[in-house]
């Protein structure tokens, strides 16, 4: 019964709500935190948000708020900013008889299969400094081992994935290129990732587990992402 549970999980998770992931991006007097999926972009209820960590082109960290007031909340800081990192609550899942819906179990129609907790965690770099290779203490994060913006298409990126600060090993990954791409990371928590075009890339580890503190869901998912622009 256990093995068919955490393979009911792993199909589970591996389908649902892995290509969304949260970006930030560069407006002309502040941040915005944007929902990626895909080649789109989706509208997403604010308080989803739920924190925001920023650090200048320095490498130290800086002021940063989220103004809530705006349709898309606003990102402000008191200085430029290097790299921005975002707490993300992407809801409750279920896997029903009409397949994934965003919705809690008891909100459900009809026979539940499975039912999920999702949160992301994400980086985003705009700019370079020595101290964005080393962790910033997110509870699951990709910490890049090289400068990523000065990558180009056909290289390949190392990563570091930490989970409280711990090494991960065997943590699965998306990214911008590839749904479902085969690498993992090893032993050490470090990974390999190929950079197959140019733009916004994003690269996003992906942790679950069965929940036994949330008594709604019987699976949590984390994902930590790190997002930046191929040229």
């Amino acid at each position: 019964m256990k093995v068919f549970s955490l393979l009911l999980l792993s199909v589970f998770t591996a389908s649902v709500c892995f290509a969304h992931q949260v970006v930030a991006s560069k407006k002309e007097n502040s941040y915005e935190a944007i929902y990626w999926n895909h080649e789109t972009f989706e509208p997403y209820a604010k308080e989803q948000l739920k924190g925001v960590k920023a650090f200048g082109v320095n490498g130290k960290p800086i002021s940063a708020g989220i103004d809530y007031s705006s349709s898309v909340p606003k990102i402000l800081t008191d200085a430029d900013v290097g790299m921005m990192s975002f707490s993300f609550d992407a809801g409750h899942w279920v896997k029903g008889t009409k397949g994934f819906e965003h919705v809690s179990a008891n909100q459900a129609k009809g026979v539940v299969f499975g039912t999920l907790k999702s949160h992301k965690f994400s980086k985003t770099l705009f700019s370079w400094n020595e101290a964005f290779s080393k962790p910033v203490g997110l509870y699951m994060e990709v910490v890049p081992l090289v400068n990523p913006l000065m990558l180009k298409v056909g290289d390949t990126f190392p990563v570091l994935v930490l989970k409280e600060g711990v090494p991960l090993a065997n943590a699965g990954f998306e990214s911008s290129d590839e749904e479902e791409p085969g690498y993992k990371t090893d032993a050490y928590g470090i990974a390999q990732i190929p950079v197959k075009k140019k733009g916004l890339f994003i690269v996003a580890a992906k942790y679950y587990a069965q929940q036994y503190a949330d008594p709604s869901v019987d699976a949590v998912t984390i994902q930590s992402s790190l997002s930046f622009t191929v040229k």
